[in-house]
């Protein structure tokens, strides 16, 4: 009996690093933040999201810890994003306020 064994490339074979054009659409803040971040290591932004997705296939997992907030944390979220929360000046005001 014969086994054959299919190769998958999935793009951690050094040999097929190929460059294909793509287009994404991006938040612009963060666009021009990692513009700006990549070029003070002498990095294009391409050059940023290869390494990326190079560790992504490498690893076969994020090389970030992903964590959904629980419902207190959006309450928090929510409040802070409308305005609604409380804020303190300084560290001072805010353990006045605890004790209150």
């Amino acid at each position: 009996m014969k086994t054959t064994t299919k190769k998958i490339n999935d793009g951690r074979d050094s040999r097929s690093n190929a460059r294909v054009s793509t287009s994404i659409k991006l938040n612009k803040k963060n666009r021009d933040f990692a513009k700006k971040f990549f070029r003070e290591y002498d990095l294009t932004l391409s050059d940023g999201i290869n390494m990326f997705l190079s560790k992504v296939a490498m690893d076969r997992k994020l090389p970030f810890e992903l964590e959904i907030p629980n419902k207190e944390t959006m309450k928090s979220i929510n409040e802070a994003e409308s305005g609604e929360a409380t804020y303190n000046d300084s560290a001072e005001d805010l353990i006045r306020e605890l004790r209150n």
